[in-house]
């Protein structure tokens, strides 16, 4: 009989992957439904603090534990560091290296494109990209170029020109509507303006130069005019996944969709329609509620269980985001303890409720909650001015997270150089600063101009008087004669006017056209001021509200950061620089009408909706307790009209929230 032979095989035998038991243990069912969902396009509707990026970062690790190549996966995100944060975690999930996944913002992806493609285009591989600086420097070379004549009224800034290139880009709107919808003080130049985007077009083409929104540009003209990158590109890239798919403009949108369709679809679209608050970036809310009809075959999934917040705090923003009619229905749900409900308190006015509010601070902050736990949140910047004084008052240490401290912003100082010199007309700091806001007036003119005020016995005299403007160029000449009739007006007013009214003589004077041509939204930093003639309304002295404001500056920059550990400061911010955030307590302050909403947002088309998104963004920040706070009387001292609580809390059902009481 013959002998039997035996053959070896190499085989490794596999265990089950660790992976997926990760997913069994840490993922719930809606999560691991979305991130295990086979191919084709899907839409994740991701809910406040339902595990957006958990779900996200697993589905990429799935791709690639299940043998996807990470060349052929593109994860698409907002910020760098949500991008460097979700690879490091895919990295964690599978052991394994994501160096060849091509993850980033949607400008860094462009970017990277165009440098293999760009060729087509016209461009060199080696092309720069200008920065916010060198886009302004390229522009005012243009505005020289193209010959505007800047002698009677002032013309955009560079900065304010690169806003409105920028938007009407974004937003797929000719540059003439922009001007008519957010700029009609400057439809007279545009003309003009238009020349100067044209000539900035044409020099960055022949620089072989793109700003941030050529990469985006750029990327897209390869797709739409060269059908073979686009099929290469599809075929290249099998999936897509893009990260708060709400926040994306017409042309990102496009950009992905292109490509998907090109390849296979499967574009994963992340969001949280709800969430959608940045319309005056140029992000286009349809984007996301419209995806399923624009990507046939769609599969919608919902993440509706929040870890963050307590039952009382979620059945109120339920309640409140079901009044918008364009949405996704979905409800909000929470394994957490039952806790406080949400708690609206009526104030006297601003001074009492930031009073409270530090008051109720420091009683929660004796009781066992850390400063960085709670967090005060505000529609608008300008909100926070009387807050901020008081908390300077009472030593309590804060960071701001929307921006500069209120009475450090450009546009509030240059109101209140004015009212320096007005009190001391020796002071050169203050007079410069005056003296750079006119045309073709720079340091050295500047510096010539106070050698003439200072040797006189007053220098605000002698600025009145026509010498001074005799030595100066025709354009500077006609504002120097402007500004000094402003002065001369304002200088009358202060012999019998509160500060209040000054600042507000000021605003109303020629300094408005140099607001609004010179800073980026001149709106919200109108309504600064306004805010800070409110505060200055409890002065009677000018002298005194100035040396308080300078006081102020000083504690800002020393007494509260002395002994202040990053982590033991209160965070004041904006809600939209709140976005993503979390605290265990949070102050929504100014929640009445004329304030929260907005009122200017109010006059968009859908704008009510996008407010009340932002206040279910503010809302749902607030892990424990929620302090709803309005003012029933502005702080203006001519002013006693009652004001309502925002309609954002009074649709809200009743029992819903609790009303709170200030004892006497």
């Amino acid at each position: 009989m013959p002998q039997m032979t035996t053959r070896k095989f190499a085989f490794v035998r596999t265990r089950p992957s660790r992976l997926r038991e990760r997913l069994e243990r840490e993922l719930n069912d809606e999560q691991r439904a979305a991130a295990l969902a086979g191919e084709g396009p899907k839409l994740v509707i991701a809910g406040a603090g339902s595990g957006k990026t958990r779900t996200l970062t697993y589905r990429v690790a799935h791709l690639l534990d299940t043998g996807e190549s990470a060349d052929r996966i593109v994860l698409a995100t907002f910020t760098n560091k949500s991008a460097r944060e979700m690879l490091r975690r895919v990295e964690a999930l599978t052991g394994g290296t994501t160096r060849d996944l091509w993850g980033g913002t949607f400008h860094a992806l462009g970017n990277r494109l165009l440098r293999e493609h760009g060729a087509l285009l016209g461009y060199r591989p080696g092309f720069s990209i200008l920065d916010v600086e060198d886009q302004e420097d390229l522009l005012r070379v243009c505005v020289t170029a193209v010959g505007v004549k800047l002698a009677e009224r002032r013309f955009p800034s560079p900065a304010v020109l690169r806003g409105m290139i920028s938007f009407a880009f974004n937003t797929a709107m000719p540059l003439g509507q922009v001007l008519s919808v957010r700029h009609p003080h400057f439809v007279e130049w545009q003309g003009e303006i238009e020349g100067v985007a044209a000539a900035y077009a044409e020099r960055k083409r022949l620089n072989h130069v793109m700003d941030y929104d050529d990469l985006l540009a750029n990327w897209l003209r390869l797709l739409r005019d060269h059908p073979p990158v686009l099929a290469l590109l599809g075929r290249r890239f099998r999936h897509l996944l893009v990260d708060e798919y709400q926040d994306t403009n017409l042309v990102q949108a496009e950009i992905v969709e292109r490509l998907a369709a090109a390849g296979n679809g499967n574009l994963v679209a992340v969001g949280d329609d709800c969430q959608s608050i940045y319309a005056f970036r140029g992000a286009n809310y349809d984007n996301m509620r419209c995806f399923p009809e624009r990507n046939p075959g769609t599969e919608i999934f919902r993440l509706e269980t929040n870890y963050r917040s307590t039952p009382q705090i979620l059945d109120f923003t339920n309640d409140s985001i079901r009044h918008n009619r364009r949405r996704f229905e979905k409800q909000l749900r929470t394994p957490n303890p039952s806790g406080e409900k949400p708690v609206l308190i009526p104030l006297l006015d601003p001074y009492e409720e930031a009073a409270f509010t530090c008051e109720r601070i420091l009683q929660l902050r004796d009781e066992g909650t850390r400063l960085a736990d709670m967090a005060v949140l505000y529609r608008a910047h300008a909100h926070a001015a009387v807050l901020e004084t008081e908390l300077v008052r009472r030593d309590i240490p804060y960071e701001i997270r929307s921006g500069i401290r209120f009475f450090e912003r450009a546009h509030v100082k240059d109101v209140v150089a004015h009212l320096k010199v007005l009190g001391n007309s020796r002071d050169e700091t203050a007079w410069r600063r005056l003296l750079l806001m006119l045309p073709r007036v720079g340091n050295v003119r500047a510096a010539q101009i106070w050698e003439m005020l200072e040797g006189a016995e007053d220098p605000l005299d002698a600025a009145l008087a026509e010498e001074v403007g005799r030595h100066l160029p025709p354009p500077a000449f006609a504002a120097w004669t402007r500004f000094g009739a402003d002065l001369e007006r304002i200088r009358g007013l202060a012999e019998s006017a509160p500060p209040d009214v000054l600042i507000e003589a000021i605003v109303g004077s020629g300094y408005r056209d140099y607001l609004l041509a010179t800073y980026e939204d001149p709106q919200s930093r109108l309504e600064d001021l306004e805010q800070l003639a409110l505060f200055a309304g409890r002065y009677e002295s000018t002298e005194r509200l100035v040396s308080d404001l300078v006081l102020m500056g000083e504690l800002y920059g020393q007494d509260v950061e002395r002994g202040a550990e990053p982590e033991e400061r209160l965070v004041l911010s904006s809600v939209h620089q709140a976005k993503g955030l979390e605290w265990d307590v949070v102050f929504l302050i100014r929640l009445s009408e004329g304030a929260f909403p907005s009122p200017r947002a109010l006059g968009e088309e859908e704008g009510e909706e996008e407010e009340r998104r932002i206040f279910y963004v503010a809302t749902t920040r607030a892990r424990r307790e929620l302090y709803l706070l309005y003012p029933l009387m502005e702080a203006h001292a001519r002013s006693g009209l009652l004001i309502k609580p925002s309609r954002f809390v009074l649709e809200v059902q009743p029992e819903l929230y609790d009303r709170g009481e200030i004892d006497a």
